[in-house]
């Protein structure tokens, strides 16, 4: 299962995870709209790492 850190300076504020695991859906949750809203929320120095659970 993929899950994404949202990071600001250098601390994990929040955990997303995708409704499905599809690439696709993945795709479209991060550059649809989510990075927009990250900076409205969190400023600008804002970093999404994935990570693997498994």
């Amino acid at each position: 299962m993929v899950e994404f850190d949202v990071i600001v300076d250098g601390k994990v504020q929040e955990t997303i995870r995708p409704k499905t695991q599809k690439l696709r859906d993945i795709y479209e949750l991060l550059n649809g709209g989510l990075m927009g809203s990250l900076k409205r929320k969190y400023g600008f120095k804002v970093q999404v790492r994935r990570r693997m659970v498994y």
